[in-house]
């Protein structure tokens, strides 16, 4: 695995958190389906299985065409190859890849042969994009395309800024590639003592590794992570979480990726259980690392493990980022998000309108004529058609990175619509409207179900078999704890999971096991700070 400095930062690299994000999630994203009958008793990871677990992955995503990219895996290593649009898809596949059981490394071989455009006109387009998003407005960044390819130099001031900058311009129409050779100026210098400390800190509380073996050793500002995870997923999460104040390097070629064949194989999580006011701190302190949320100082609350977020932010992007950061953190299961959006700017609805329609012309993956834009009260309302909820979802996210929007209607339309039903004591969300995103990146995070269609006409045991299918396919959720059960069609759900991401990867999965409806009881294990791989 290759040392990634400051200045040798590889674009592709920005599918790392999520989440965020655009994309976002921050954005797990697909859980596969590699077959259409009933897993063995003693399944077992195989480089086949894995193989056709990514191209089910993403055959099963609408918005990234399978039929334009190759998957072959060696040892657990899989190799993406082929041809699509934009780097938007790009960054999904190999998320997709990242989140399968099994899966050790991803290595990106995809050409992105974006639609034909003069270098000048891409180039200010991400100065404008940059010079519109308001929470890159300020960056001294400056942009140069050749031949489609954008480089990004200049200084920001967290590595955060630096994946944000790279995000923004990947959101442009035309780029075929971005090379971040943004340089990141730190205000004050800390002790490897202090960078370590918060690296530990960021690793236990990050709920996507929780329970994972991995330390940081740091020199001269140079971190070396050694160690264990579960998947793919965790290493680069941890690398993201590396990344710290006073940081200059990241090495995580030491880290070993160890899966477990057997869903019901736990890790008992070593850490002790957290306090309400030890889950405020780790709260805080995300929202401090966001670069859409660390300007603001949003009030934090806990209350037996669910977040109150109060105050105000400056934008709509920076209320749902600090929401989806709350949520990543260890122990929180519940988010009220009470945060007010104050613009710093009080653009006209007329205003708001022109750049939020310049957006959306400006992004590769969605076609602005299908969409219909109107404000009022800079409340923005869009309708119209797309061809998938993910870029349903996009066009959300685009408006709420929109100077002056603080609330949006999303009334377009893509067929077929989805909806979760939860029993009363769970939180219901309308996931056609994709409240979470990923705070780098704007993607859509890993709650929304609307990203994928399901089959239809399959019988009720069948379903039923690739449902339990796709939860070995996960790593991310026990097939032990969850009891499914299938009448014409409607999935049902009933059992725990230890956190949020295991309650919507099982709703996700029942979706794309092939049930029309899914009705998800599944409950969240307050205070059982376990993690299976």
């Amino acid at each position: 695995m290759k040392t990634l400095t400051l200045n040798d930062w590889p674009w592709r690299r920005t599918i790392g958190r999520c989440s965020a994000t655009l994309l976002v999630a921050a954005g797990l994203q697909i859980l596969a389906l590699p077959q259409l009958h009933a897993a063995p008793a003693e399944k077992q990871i195989t480089d086949s299985g894995i193989t056709t677990a990514v191209e089910n992955g993403l055959k099963h995503e609408k918005g990234v065409s399978s039929d334009d990219l190759d998957v072959s895996t060696t040892q657990g290593i899989v190799t993406l190859s082929g041809t699509v649009d934009n780097v938007f898809v790009q960054a999904r596949a190999a998320k997709i890849a990242e989140n399968i059981r099994g899966v050790r490394g991803v290595i990106d071989r995809i050409t992105v042969t974006p639609v034909s455009r003069p270098d000048e006109d891409i180039r200010k387009d991400i100065l404008m994009a940059l010079r519109l998003d308001p929470a890159t407005d300020s960056y001294q960044v400056a942009v140069s395309v050749h031949d489609a390819a954008a480089t990004l130099t200049g200084s920001v001031g967290t590595y955060g800024e630096k994946l944000l900058a790279a995000r923004v311009a990947e959101g442009v129409k035309g780029v075929k590639r971005v090379q971040n050779d943004v340089t990141i100026n730190y205000s004050a210098k800390r002790t490897d003592a202090e960078i370590a400390g918060d690296i530990t800190t960021a690793l236990q509380w990050d709920i996507w590794i929780n329970g994972e073996h991995v330390t940081p050793v740091v020199k001269d500002g140079n971190v070396t992570l050694t160690g264990t995870c579960g998947g793919a997923i965790s290493k680069s999460r941890a690398f993201d979480d590396a990344w710290v104040y006073g940081v200059t390097s990241v090495d995580d070629s030491a880290v070993k990726i160890e899966p477990r064949a057997s869903n019901g194989a736990r890790q008992e999580r070593e850490f002790p259980f957290r306090s309400d006011s030890d889950i405020k701190k780790a709260v805080q302190a995300a929202l401090h690392l966001d670069p859409r949320v660390s300007s603001f100082s949003p009030d934090v609350t806990v209350e037996d493990g669910g977040v109150i977020l109060g105050g105000n932010v400056g934008s709509l992007k920076a209320k749902t980022s600090a929401e989806q950061d709350a949520n990543n953190i260890v122990g929180v299961w519940r988010v009220d998000n009470l945060l007010n959006v104050r613009p710093k700017a009080r653009p006209t609805d007329a205003e708001i309108g022109k750049q939020l329609k310049a957006a959306l012309a400006w992004d590769p993956f969605v076609d602005s004529d299908t969409i219909t834009v109107a404000v009022s009260n800079r409340i923005a309302t869009l309708s119209g058609t797309v061809d998938s909820s993910l870029q349903k979802a996009e066009v959300q996210d685009v408006a709420s990175r929109t100077k002056g929007v603080v609330s949006v209607r999303n009334q377009l339309k893509t067929e077929p619509a989805f909806t979760i039903y939860y029993d009363d004591d769970s939180p219901y969300y309308d996931y056609s409207f994709a409240p979470y995103y990923s705070s780098y990146y704007g993607w859509p995070n890993d709650y929304d179900y609307g990203l994928y269609e399901p089959r239809l006409y399959l019988s009720d045991d069948q379903i039923k078999k690739n449902i339990k299918n796709g939860f070995f396919w996960s790593p991310f959720v026990d097939s032990d704890d969850i009891k499914v059960t299938v009448d014409k069609g409607v999935a049902t759900l009933t059992g725990t999971v230890g956190t949020r991401i295991g309650l919507g990867e099982a709703g996700r999965v029942a979706y794309q096991g092939g049930a029309t409806k899914v009705v998800n009881q599944v409950k969240i294990t307050h205070g059982a700070w376990w993690w299976w791989w």
